[in-house]
């Protein structure tokens, strides 16, 4: 058995002397083989490979957070609050302009009902003092009274216009002053529903995003399932087909006759051929030769790792 110095001692003389230990080795190695090839049939089978399970492409999803779905939610219903809410400040606006047209309308319709009314008593007036010029009475008390009369007349119905005037003016300025409340209370009305639509559809995108990450999730889960599926059938497939071999090698060698005394003799001429070489060479074969594993039940490639490798 060798020990760690003569392992090391052995290493170092096989690189100081590379080449003909390398000769040496290759052909201690090939009188192996030569030998083995008559007990080829007692070599393990080669463990059967079969083709490598095809892999499947997973599903991406790149799930939004809940404030990129905010977002997209708020830019959905962008173009909806800006009519809203321009809808409102249209409506108001039209309605500043109706009352101010309201109102003109209002002085224009008093001046022209004035105007009436100072033609028609003009003309009572006329009528006045002609009947009074025919009577004589034209510079009479009775003349004086009746003219004040007329323009008293005049100047109630004057006075009439300007109340109802005054009145229409400010219903008017009162349905002016309401404007304000009222876009405040159409604006609140508005926010609330627009709430309401953006909720909504922020519920909806995140519905949509929780449907499509479970959906990959489980599109994912079935293609891993089918891959460890597929890679556990494969693995049972090797091992039945390398049992069957193992079972059929079994068969040869019972019909050919091997016997435990032939797996002494392999060991012996195996061992007495690396005895002739350095640690390193000898160990090196031991490891790496498959011939020599395979030519070897394991009680004496165990016997053979025993003596060259530790």
């Amino acid at each position: 058995m060798s020990t760690g110095a003569d392992y090391i001692r052995e290493t170092w003389s096989s690189l100081k002397n590379g080449k003909s230990n390398k000769n040496k080795k290759d052909e201690v190695t090939e009188e192996i083989e030569n030998f083995i090839s008559g007990y080829g049939k007692n070599q393990l089978p080669e463990k059967p490979r079969l083709p490598d399970v095809p892999e499947y492409e997973r599903m991406e999803y790149d799930a939004p957070t809940d404030d990129a779905i905010g977002e997209t939610a708020k830019k959905e219903l962008e173009s909806y609050k800006a009519q809203g809410e321009s809808g409102i400040e249209k409506e108001i606006a039209a309605l500043e302009k109706k009352y101010a047209s309201d109102s003109e309308a209002a002085r224009e319709n008093n001046e022209n009902a004035k105007k009436s009314v100072e033609l028609g008593y003009e003309a009572a007036k006329r009528n006045t003092d002609s009947d009074m010029l025919k009577r004589g009475l034209a510079r009479s008390s009775i003349a004086a009274l009746s003219k004040a009369e007329i323009e008293s007349e005049e100047a109630s119905a004057k006075a009439g216009l300007d109340a109802s005037l005054s009145r229409e003016l400010n219903e008017i300025s009162g349905k002016l002053g309401e404007l304000s409340a009222k876009r405040e209370e159409a604006l609140n009305d508005f926010n609330l529903a627009y709430a309401a639509k953006l909720t909504q559809r922020i519920t909806e995108l995140k519905s949509e995003r929780d449907k499509k990450v479970a959906e990959a999730l489980k599109y994912n889960n079935t293609l891993a399932e089918k891959e460890h599926g597929a890679k556990v059938d494969k693995q049972m497939k090797e091992s039945e087909l390398y049992n069957d071999a193992l079972s059929q090698k079994k068969k040869e060698n019972e019909l050919s006759g091997i016997t435990e005394s032939d797996y002494q003799n392999i060991y012996s001429q195996i061992a007495q051929k690396l005895r002739g070489l350095n640690a390193h060479d000898a160990r090196d074969i031991v490891l790496n030769n498959p011939s020599v594993r395979k030519s070897l039940n394991n009680t004496y490639y165990y016997k053979l790792y025993d003596e060259f490798c530790r």
